[in-house]
């Protein structure tokens, strides 16, 4: 079923056979980098810190920080260049929730949560088994998670027949499967893992379902269930300082 799309033409009275469907618009990590067991150590000490969510744990954290963290923000459209920002020398993880955090409006009543802890499991989270790489804005550092790969000229396009940003994207992590009916098991379409998809709205999706469909016209309906990733990304990287890997750039989007 990974690479294999099943159409079964009920409304036809035909059944296709198993048709092998080449890939689409297929998202990949790219410019990939594998930590030497140093970093890997260091990223582990890390996490076990950071993930807590401890506020007494924030200066344990920012001991991981390099003396000097330049920042970089962009819009949530994934193909914006990066633009440099402010230049991190202390208070290190009020600066990170300023570039990757989200600080929306609060509700009446509600005390303002520490953005610094926030970004902490943020931070932890993105390092969990995440893929390193190398980021041309940061010679020499090493990334995580590494950036996405899509063929730009077709993402682009295919949001466009949408009338929607390259930011609506979406993909999954596993094969899923969709129903040419909502909740017709007969008539499945089976998608592969990083396929790229437009969810968009459908007047015939039930409650509790979305309508996908990829760039080859591949269309169906699932459940809400399985996490959907966009293309937008928040990095967090790592070089050499004095010998020992530091948190040296972070990167954040959309705020």
């Amino acid at each position: 079923m990974h690479t294999i799309v099943r159409i079964f033409c009920l409304a036809l009275g035909l059944m296709a056979p198993s048709l092998a469907h080449p890939a689409s618009l297929m998202v990949t990590d790219g410019d990939t980098v594998q930590p030497d067991p140093e970093l890997r150590a260091t990223v582990a000490a890390l996490r076990a810190v950071a993930a807590t969510g401890k506020k007494a744990n924030i200066k344990k954290v920012e001991g991981f920080f390099a003396p000097k963290v330049k920042t970089f923000q962009r819009s949530l459209d994934p193909f914006q260049p990066w633009n440099s920002t402010s230049v991190l020398t202390g208070k290190y993880l009020g600066g990170v929730a300023d570039v990757m955090v989200e600080q929306g409006e609060l509700a009446a009543g509600m005390s303002v949560p520490d953005y610094r802890v926030v970004a902490m499991e943020q931070m932890a989270a993105m390092l969990k088994d995440a893929t390193f790489g190398s980021l041309p804005e940061v010679p020499g550092a090493v990334c995580a998670p590494a950036a996405y790969k899509v063929d730009r000229k077709t993402a682009l396009a295919f949001a466009k027949r949408f009338e929607l940003d390259a930011y609506s994207l979406q993909f999954f992590g596993e094969d899923i499967v969709l129903d040419e009916r909502p909740g017709s098991a007969a008539a499945e379409i089976s998608v592969p893992p990083r396929t790229l998809m437009m969810s968009d709205y459908h007047p015939e999706a039930p409650e509790g379902w979305s309508f996908y469909e990829t760039v080859e016209g591949i269309k169906g309906y699932m459940k809400n269930g399985p996490e959907a990733f966009g293309l937008s990304q928040n990095h967090i990287c790592f070089s050499k300082v004095k010998g020992k890997y530091r948190i040296s750039a972070v990167f954040g989007y959309g705020l």
